[in-house]
């Protein structure tokens, strides 16, 4: 039985084959955005297919581009539905994630959206009742951030858009 990282890691491996083989990438939203060839290193393992985008575009200061990112993510939820504080909570836990992540060394944008998420959906009791949206949301919210900060990836027209 595969839990939520093993599919996360399986849909991954089968975006990352669409994008390599020349076809379009479907999102999670299920319209197509296309990848330029210097957005992911590619692995010569086929069983390490997995490529990730390079992070060397956001700023190197991980605080300063936690803060840019938790005021995106507010911005985000309070123009899809009113401002809560909770948006600002929210964000926050993202940001902490987030700056937790880099400063451990991590450099991969899945890792970085797994941390997010995983740290909000532990913490879910504190903003259940008044968020409407849910943690993977936030973390998926976050790894579209990166990309449109110039990790070389095209934006999807149908994706949230990125404050």
């Amino acid at each position: 039985m595969l839990n939520v990282k093993g599919v996360l890691v399986l849909c991954s491996a089968f975006l990352w084959l669409q994008g390599k083989c020349g076809a379009f990438v479907v999102t999670s939203h299920g319209a197509p955005f296309t990848r330029s060839a210097s957005s992911a290193s590619a692995s010569s393992s086929l069983f390490g297919a997995v490529s990730s985008m390079s992070l060397e575009h956001l700023d190197p200061d991980h605080e300063v581009e936690g803060t840019r990112i938790s005021a995106s993510i507010v911005k985000w939820l309070d123009t899809e539905w009113m401002p809560q504080t909770v948006h600002v909570e929210m964000a926050e836990s993202a940001k902490q994630s987030y700056v937790t992540s880099r400063t451990s060394g991590e450099t991969d944008v899945m890792g970085i959206l797994l941390r997010v998420a995983e740290d909000l959906e532990r913490d879910w009791p504190l903003y259940d009742k008044d968020a409407f949206n849910n943690a993977w949301d936030i973390g998926n919210y976050v790894s579209d951030y990166i990309a449109s900060r110039g990790a070389g990836i095209d934006d999807c027209k149908c994706a949230n858009k990125i404050y």
